[in-house]
């Protein structure tokens, strides 16, 4: 399914590039599917809709996304409508895997998602959004409220609001904003909209028949909060959900089944801490990593972006942008590699499976 996500939101997630990956995953004659740390389960997620496997363990000793990945699937957050305060994540982030991974700043579970200065403003959005209360609006940007209040009027759905929300403010900013009014408001000025008397629009906000199409000019609407909570929501009861079983501990401590294959999207070696370290601290000791991979018998395949050329051979690559943060991407190329002495099993496994690409681009 194009443009699918997987999984919940997660620094390091493989939900854009997972539909790809798994065709490089050996399941002919493989009982078992391990995912060692699973982070966001996006992985995870793909191998259950695809129900390649009898069983599957996920395992991630950060644990977090984890819980909120199998609280989702079990439809703990249908009803989620909170607004997290600053003070209310610094309070609830260690036990509430919710406000821990959606109200985080790039979902790293330490920074709270919205700046001092912008987070008053978020917040009025999303009680216009979520509960139809224009007040905080109407005190902090009395020229768009009643024009969004107009726009959502009589739309229940909560997502298809925050889709309109947006491209309304951006379509009044363009018709009758001037760069005074938007230098003056973080909300307007998140918005980057260029003023221009020659193209302003024309006509009402009813008039506006395609305002969807907007939708890429706005950046403060975007309620991150909201996209990732509407992203949880979405997760539907797997059919395989009783051959699931999650597990919060350290990969050397899981127990592996005979006739299994085991998937490891490891912290990337020389790139920031994440899932609640310290920036720059992972913590992770990728020698005694290596090590434990050679030392198995059922296949391990690794997710980085190298790995040691005298132990590891790579099977497959796929380049693909990644974004930085809201105006920014990257180029980067993901690879999986299994260890050299278990290169031949791989090839073996993979032999009864039709269509692998090696190296795909």
């Amino acid at each position: 399914m194009a443009n699918r996500r997987y999984g919940v939101s997660y620094k390091g997630s493989k939900s854009r590039i997972v539909e790809n990956l798994v065709d490089a995953i050996p399941y002919k004659g493989v009982d078992n599917f391990y995912d060692l740390f699973a982070g966001g389960c996006a992985v995870t997620h793909k191998m259950l809709l695809d129900g390649r496997y009898g069983h599957y363990y996920a395992n991630d000793l950060n644990g977090q996304a984890l819980r909120l990945f199998f609280d989702g699937i079990h439809g703990k957050y249908r009803n989620e409508r909170r607004w997290i305060s600053r003070d209310d994540f610094f309070a609830l982030k260690d036990k509430d895997p919710y406000v821990a991974c959606c109200w985080s700043f790039g979902n790293n579970q330490r920074n709270y998602l919205y700046s001092r200065k912008i987070e008053p403003y978020k917040k009025a959005c999303h009680y216009a959004i979520v509960f139809g209360d224009f007040s905080l609006l109407r005190e902090l940007c009395p020229e768009v409220a009643g024009v969004c209040e107009e726009a959502l009027d009589g739309i229940e759905d909560t997502h298809e609001r925050r889709i309109r929300f947006g491209p309304t403010i951006v379509w009044w900013l363009k018709a009758y904003g001037t760069p005074e009014m938007v230098a003056g408001n973080p909300l307007y000025s998140s918005c980057h909209v260029k003023h221009d008397t020659k193209t302003r629009p024309k006509g009402t906000i009813r008039d506006l028949q395609r305002l969807e199409s907007l939708q890429r000019l706005e950046r403060l609407e975007r309620l991150e909060s909201l996209q990732s909570l509407e992203r949880l929501q979405r997760l539907e009861r797997l059919e395989s959900l009783q051959r699931l079983e999650i597990s919060i501990q350290d990969y050397r401590d899981v127990k592996i089944k005979p006739c299994s294959v085991i998937y490891c999207d490891i912290p990337y070696k020389g790139t920031d801490g994440y899932c609640g370290n310290k920036k720059g601290e992972s913590g992770f000791d990728h020698d005694a990593f290596y090590d434990w991979c050679c030392g198995q018998d059922e296949l391990v395949l690794v997710s980085e972006y190298d790995m040691p050329g005298d132990r590891f051979t790579e099977v497959w690559r796929k380049k693909h942008v990644q974004s930085l943060c809201a105006v920014k991407t990257s180029e980067v190329c993901e690879r999986l590699f299994v260890p050299t002495r278990q290169l031949g099993k791989y090839r073996d496994m993979m032999s009864a499976q039709k269509g692998l690409k090696l190296f795909e681009s």
